[in-house]
């Protein structure tokens, strides 16, 4: 079995295959379920909940796999923000670029990029 030992994000309704079956184990001590989001115009700092994970700039498998590194571009849940369209509609999702190292921080934290 691989161990995935960076931080990770894993979806909600994710449930693990059974040993047999499981390629790489990611541990639950390193799921990490929201991220400390900063709006650069705003300058405010917000905690939100991470939708997915869009792309990691080290490895494909990364990107698959859920692992989170500096540089990685997560999508955020931003609808309790308020922030709306020029239509009127509220804006649900957005992505932000991680700006730390989540495994040695024991955080995550993020630029929202507008």
């Amino acid at each position: 079995k691989r161990m995935i030992t960076k931080a990770t994000y894993v979806g909600e309704g994710f449930t693990r295959k059974p040993a047999k079956f499981e390629r790489f184990i990611r541990p639950m001590a390193l799921r990490y379920k929201k991220a400390n989001v900063t709006h650069p115009e705003l300058r405010a700092s917000f905690y939100l909940p991470i939708m997915g994970v869009k792309k990691n700039p080290n490895s494909p498998l990364y990107t698959n796999l859920g692992v989170i590194t500096k540089g990685t571009i997560i999508e955020v849940n931003i609808s309790e923000l308020g922030l709306v369209t020029q239509t009127g509609k509220i804006v649900w999702g957005k992505y932000a670029q991680v700006t730390n190292h989540p495994e040695n921080d024991g955080c995550i934290n993020a630029l929202l990029l507008v």
